[in-house]
């Protein structure tokens, strides 16, 4: 998930200290393993996103995107891949002027997920962007397209802008970052999970890092509360509470965006930031497969500004 501007002015991973250890930081384990239940296979999913964002009360823009997702489980010479393609997409975005942007974000999005993804066998995370190149080579390409479809625009304003959006985009095509961005994208954060290669779920609290969408992406900590709410042979449940972990953010990083970007419109000042994040999942283990899945966020400064986001995955075939 971007946070919207335009062209406008889960085995659990390993917890030391209460901190997550990323599968970059896992450099003494392997990522195979003998002890698995990872199996070739298909399945298809479809997603449906609400994002709505509400400055002093008044909603001001909201999105909504349906996704369908068909996944490939593949085993190569030990190794366990999943093949993921975006296949369709149906965006909508209010009020209309912002929907052109939002349709460049979702072409990037698209170039994004269409990936080759190398498994951890002892997280069930992702380990490695397996076809990075071919994800770079398609941006590169659908800039170049970008740039040609725009060099009619005569504004220096327009064109500083254009430059400058593809110019921090491009930033994100690179292994680490696009890795940093699958941890925290919905299909790809329940996805892959511990459930991918074993059968026997440990459900563990743990620490997990976001990054805010009404501010650039700063890094907001929460401590997430993992709770069974219901399991048979077959499936199991799990729900997730998160409470924002006050003690590590940089409020007055969060202060100095505010003053500068909403302020001036707003009027108010600063108050109390809240950050909620809620999760509901199912499982299927007889195939070890993701089921449903359905996520709450809601990020706040009390009584200015709100981005509320639900969102709703199901296994379609």
């Amino acid at each position: 998930m971007n946070r919207f501007k335009f062209f406008d002015n889960e085995d659990d991973l390993t917890i030391e200290n209460g901190k997550n250890i990323s599968d970059k930081e896992h450099k003494n384990i392997p990522l195979t393993s003998k002890n698995h239940v990872f199996k070739a296979g298909e399945a298809k999913y479809r997603s449906e996103q609400l994002v709505l964002i509400k400055v002093d009360g008044i909603i001001e823009n909201h999105a909504e995107t349906k996704l369908e997702y068909k996944i490939e489980k593949i085993v190569h010479d030990d190794q366990f891949l999943v093949k993921v393609n975006l296949t369709d997409q149906i965006v909508n975005m209010q009020p209309n002027h912002l929907q052109e942007g939002f349709d460049l974000m979702s072409k990037i999005d698209l170039i994004k997920s269409n990936a080759r993804l190398l498994v951890n066998q002892q997280t069930g995370k992702i380990a490695s962007i397996e076809n990075i190149d071919e994800i770079r080579n398609n941006w590169f390409a659908f800039k170049q397209e970008v740039e040609a479809n725009t060099s009619f625009v005569k504004s220096e304003e327009m064109k500083t802008s254009i430059a400058n959006y593809l110019s921090n985009t491009e930033l994100q095509f690179t292994n680490e970052n696009l890795l940093q961005d699958f941890q925290v994208r919905p299909f790809f954060e329940l996805f892959f999970s511990a459930y991918l290669i074993s059968d026997k779920l440990a459900v563990k609290n743990e620490t997990k890092l976001y990054y805010s969408q009404l501010f650039d992406r700063l890094p907001v900590e929460l401590d997430i509360l993992a709770t069974i709410v219901n399991e048979t042979p077959d499936t199991i449940n799990i729900l997730k509470d998160a409470t924002l972990n006050r003690e590590n953010l940089n409020l007055s990083a969060f202060v100095k965006i505010y003053d500068e970007r909403y302020k001036p419109r707003i009027g108010y000042k600063f108050d109390e930031y809240s950050f909620e994040h809620h999760t509901q999942v199912s499982y299927n283990l007889k195939d070890n497969l993701l089921a449903d899945a359905t996520m709450n966020i809601v990020e706040t400064v009390k009584n200015n500004i709100e981005v509320f986001v639900d969102y709703k995955l199901m296994r379609i075939d």
